[in-house]
C-alpha cells in the first residue's frame, strides 16, 4: 500500500473552527470520490496547542504508488485540489513507505506525530537507518504507547520533511503528561542532533468509514 500525507494550513482569515468543519464536511465528501482510494484519515491538531506551521494532516491510502498519482490527476483528483487550494495557505504532499513499530488492531484516536527533515550532511538512506536502528529504541521508552510506527520519504524529490514518526496514547492527557517526561525530551534531544527541521502535532483523527470510500469507489 501506499500511503500519502498532505499537510495542511488554513487561509489566515479562517478560523480553525470553520477550517475543521469545511475539512470533515465539503471537502471530505470530494476526497471520498478519489479513484482507488483505500483508506482515508483526517488528523486535526488539538484545538487548544499553540499555533503550529499546519492545521492537520490528510492520509490517504492508495495500492501503489501508480494508483496514487492516476487518483490525483483524476477529474475527482483536481476537484479535491482546487477545493483545497482555495481554502489553505499551504500544503505539502508526502509520499510514505511505512514501518510499523508497535501495533495494535483499534488504536486510539489521539496521536503525536512529529515530522523530520534530515540535516544537510545526511542523504535519506544514511537518515532511515539512523532512524530506524537508533532513534527508534529511544520511542520505545515512552511509557503508555498504543501504536507507534514510522513513516519514510523514500525516493522523489525534496519533500519539506523525510519522514513521520506517529505514537498514540488513550487521550490527549495522557499524550501530554508523556510528551513532557524526561524520557520523550531525551528521544528529542536525540532527533534535535540528526535533523534540521522538525513539525511536531497532537492532533486527534476522524477516521473515515471504509464502507463510505468503498460505496464512492464503485460509483
Amino acid at each position: 500500500m501506499q500511503r500519502v500525507v498532505i499537510y495542511l494550513k488554513r487561509r489566515t482569515d479562517l478560523p480553525q473552527p470553520l477550517f475543521f468543519d469545511w475539512w470533515l464536511g465539503q471537502h471530505r465528501a470530494l476526497a471520498e470520490q478519489l479513484p482507488g482510494l483505500r483508506q482515508y484519515i483526517i488528523s486535526l491538531a488539538a484545538a487548544d496547542v499553540q499555533e503550529s506551521p499546519f492545521d492537520g494532516m490528510a492520509e490517504l491510502w492508495f495500492d501503489d504508488l501508480a494508483a496514487a498519482e492516476a487518483a490525483f490527476a483524476s477529474s475527482a483528483g483536481q476537484a479535491a485540489r482546487a477545493d483545497a487550494e482555495a481554502h489553505v495557505a499551504r500544503l505539502e504532499r508526502l509520499n510514505l513507505t511505512e514501518h510499523t513499530i508497535i501495533d495494535h488492531p483499534t488504536p486510539p484516536i489521539c496521536k503525536f506525530a512529529a515530522g523530520l527533515k534530515r540535516r544537510a550532511d545526511m542523504s535519506r538512506e544514511a537518515f532511515a537507518q539512523w532512524w530506524l536502528e537508533r532513534h527508534v529504541p529511544y520511542v520505545k521508552k515512552f511509557p503508555d504507547v498504543r501504536k507507534y510506527r514510522v513513516s519514510l520519504v523514500e525516493s522523489g524529490p525534496e519533500t519539506i520533511v523525510d519522514g513521520l514518526a506517529e505514537v498514540w496514547f488513550d487521550d490527549l492527557a495522557t499524550l501530554r503528561r508523556v510528551t513532557a517526561s524526561e524520557v520523550v525530551k531525551e528521544a528529542q534531544r536525540h532527533s534535535v542532533a540528526h535533523s534540521s527541521d522538525r513539525i511536531r502535532l497532537f492532533v486527534e483523527e476522524h477516521r473515515i468509514p471504509v464502507a463510505s470510500i468503498i460505496r464512492h469507489y464503485r460509483e
